[in-house]
């Protein structure tokens, strides 16, 4: 069995890299400390400060320089610069230069003529042509060189590098270099040469000829010439200068993997920099370029930044634009919802009147019957019961005068009389009892027995019930406040608006509560209170956060703040001396005052902490801050500045005891009002804490407001409401 030939994995390239890394690590290990630290400095303007600290060995500065395209295997000028600037001429002499033997150059082919056939197939020759390029300034081709040229050639040509195929040199003054290229690439290869484009120049090509045609001459003569600088002059003044083999390379110096001129990705400024700067013109010119370059970058960039503001400006004017076409949304649906309900009423009222008007004539027809004398006579139609008054009276009247009259007959019609207008009675009371249960859903007393008061509270008392969606029903009222015009502002929690209605229960308007300027379009309300200019603030929650936002009373959003997120719902009352917005923390047993523009005043809370669950707030006319607390079940009376003054009530259901105290308000006299809810009443204290009397409502109180008539305005969680007169 045939034993199988072991391939080397090692070519020849790999020990090529080999040596190199070999070499620079012995350039390395002769450094010292302070001679790597010079070599930091000289390398300063290809790697920064911050990295070159870094980096500790010189071998880590080499291993940058490669990343950067600096030096590699075939382009040691770079290192050899520094190393004989450094004073380390014995490197340059004893390391580097002994890197590149001779034996690595490519046998030539002194046979080889332009335009000769080298004895390819006939298939191959129709498919590719010869390309004959003369190349100024080699002495040797080494692997490497051929590859680097093939490569160039096949980005000229925009084929692939396998396309392009080495065939052979011949050694001269110049060196002649034979590649073998696809046909269909020659046209652009040829063009090139003809206006001596700038990259073939960089690869050092004198002149060009495809198959037998005549050289193409690639002129130097207009970039390059042999002007030696004898003083300073300026640079555009002196052109551009040949660099010999004796030259040093200059400090801006790249190689063409670093120039990258036969790139496509390259910006054209930057191709147009590198080739100037490769053809000799001085750095300073090329950096000029380049600025400019960059200047006018800058100016699109900030003309760029100055859209995008304006982007953002016209997005903000936007949003503004939409939150006023969501508030005219709202006003033009109150609008509408008036305007249905005064149809609606007009509608009513037109029923009405026509019930009156008949009511009235009936009325004057049963009138003029009884004024009307009887003279003996049947009245047309014959007698009706309502006819008989009028012979009663008469019978009547001459029993006065001495006049004989049957009794029989006097006493039927008497009788009579008597269901005509026990009738009329009838019908009035009807009407009346129509117009009012119109009026108001629910009458005190109509469904069972009115609540009992230990106070004068009968007069004007309704109590009624709107539980529902549509506009003038209402769904989990909480807060509630009345207006020095009478209305009263109620907070429909749940179908997230605020109802308006009159003392006696008539529904007006309502409005959303909507949230201007954040993420949530609306809030769900808790309590409203209203300052001093007669607007309505209102606290709620949103979805992603608590607000205070300010009404009109038309339902305008005016303006707003944040609160921090609450388990339990807020209070909030208005100090009108000093425009401060007062709103209760019951999750952190403290009440916070701020300012209308949102900026926090103060904080403040019982100091022995007992009042762990403010829930309802108020101011009375002296500045003294009532909170309502569920926790202890009482009231705290503090001073304006936060001072805890007084506390009253306690748990229990005798007079002056509470259970579950919620809503609380100040009437013109200075007494604190109270709504007990779990006793389903509403108390009365002087402002000192003293009890003064009990209001039974019937249910579970709420929010209480007082108006400025002394009218008792109480809600309930179950929809209800009580109105009445102190």
């Amino acid at each position: 069995m045939a034993t199988p030939v072991r391939r080397s994995r090692v070519t020849e390239a790999d020990r090529r890299h080999f040596d190199f890394v070999q070499m620079l690590q012995r350039i390395s290990d002769e450094l010292s400390k302070r001679e790597t630290k010079l070599l930091k400095l000289y390398c300063l303007r290809q790697i920064p400060k911050g990295k070159a600290e870094k980096l500790k060995e010189a071998v880590e500065i080499f291993h940058k320089l490669i990343e950067l395209d600096k030096i590699d295997q075939e382009n040691l000028d770079f290192l050899e610069e520094i190393l004989e600037r450094m004073g380390r001429p014995d490197l340059v002499r004893d390391v580097l230069r002994p890197f590149q033997p001779p034996d690595r150059e490519i046998p030539e082919n002194p046979e080889l003529e332009p335009g000769t056939s080298t004895g390819r197939a006939s298939a191959d020759v129709t498919a590719a042509s010869d390309a004959f390029l003369v190349i100024h300034g080699q002495r040797h081709m080494i692997q490497e060189t051929v590859d680097r040229h093939r490569h160039n050639l096949a980005s000229l040509c925009g084929t692939r590098r396998s396309q392009v195929k080495f065939r052979g040199y011949r050694k001269g003054r110049s060196i002649l270099v034979h590649y073998s290229i696809p046909r269909e690439s020659t046209a652009v290869l040829r063009l090139m040469a003809s206006y001596s484009d700038p990259r073939l120049v960089f690869m050092g090509v004198k002149s060009l000829q495809i198959d037998s045609g005549p050289p193409i001459q690639v002129i130097h003569g207009a970039v390059f010439n042999d002007i030696k600088r004898q003083q300073t002059v300026d640079d555009i003044e002196v052109g551009c200068s040949t660099r010999t083999k004796q030259q040093r390379t200059p400090r801006n110096w790249t190689r063409l993997s670093a120039l990258n001129l036969f790139s496509d990705t390259l910006p054209l400024h930057l191709q147009i920099a590198e080739s100037l700067e490769y053809q000799g013109f001085s750095y300073s010119l090329v950096q000029a370029l380049v600025q400019k370059y960059q200047l006018r970058e800058q100016q699109v960039k900030k003309k760029d930044q100055l859209r995008e503001q304006e982007m953002k400006q016209l997005i903000q004017k936007a949003e503004v634009y939409s939150n006023t076409i969501m508030t005219l949304r709202s006003k033009l649906t109150i609008s509408e919802n008036r305007l249905k309900e005064s149809f609606e009423a007009n509608a009513v009222l037109e029923k009405k009147l026509r019930q009156a008007r008949e009511f009235a004539e009936k009325a004057a027809k049963t009138v003029t019957s009884r004024m009307t004398e009887y003279r003996g006579e049947k009245p047309p139609g014959g007698w009706s019961q309502v006819d008989v008054a009028p012979q009663t009276h008469l019978a009547a009247h001459e029993g006065a005068t001495g006049e004989e009259v049957d009794s029989g007959e006097t006493a039927s019609e008497e009788s009579t009389a008597k269901d005509a207008d026990r009738s009329m009675e009838k019908e009035e009371d009807k009407l009346s009892t129509q117009q009012t249960w119109e009026k108001l859903p629910t009458i005190a007393g109509a469904e069972g027995a009115p609540p009992r008061t230990t106070g004068d509270f009968t007069q004007g008392k309704i109590t009624y019930s709107r539980w529902g969606l549509e506009p003038g029903k209402i769904l989990s009222p909480r807060g509630v406040v009345v207006s020095p015009s009478k209305e009263i502002f109620v907070t429909d929690g749940l179908n997230r608006r605020v109802q308006v209605l009159t003392t006696e229960g008539v529904y007006l308007r309502h409005f959303p509560t909507v949230v201007p300027g954040t993420e949530d379009k609306d809030m769900e309300p808790h309590d409203a209170s209203m300052d001093g200019n007669g607007t309505l603030w209102v606290v709620g929650r949103g979805q992603s956060a608590e607000h205070v936002v300010q009404y009109s009373t038309d339902g305008t959003a005016l303006t707003q703040f944040h609160l921090r997120m609450n388990r339990y719902y807020r209070g909030i009352a208005m100090d009108m001396r000093n425009n401060h917005i007062l709103v209760t923390d019951a999750t952190r047993g403290e009440v916070e005052v701020f300012r209308p523009d949102g900026s926090l005043v103060l904080r403040f809370g019982d100091p022995e902490g007992g009042m762990r669950s403010p829930r309802y707030i108020t101011v009375d006319g002296e500045g003294n801050i009532l909170v309502s607390d569920c926790s202890t079940q009482s009231v705290y009376t503090f001073d304006e500045s936060g001072k805890f003054l007084l506390k009253f009530g306690g748990e229990g259901s005798d007079e002056g005891q509470l259970q579950v105290p919620r809503g609380i308000c100040t009437d013109s006299s200075g007494h604190i009002i109270v709504a007990d809810r779990g006793n389903k009443t509403v108390q009365m204290f002087t402002r000192h804490g003293e009890y003064v009397r009990t209001i039974e409502t019937g249910f579970k109180s709420e929010g209480v407001a007082v108006g400025p008539e002394g009218q008792l305005v109480v809600t309930d969680m179950n929809s209800q409401f009580l109105s009445g007169y102190l």
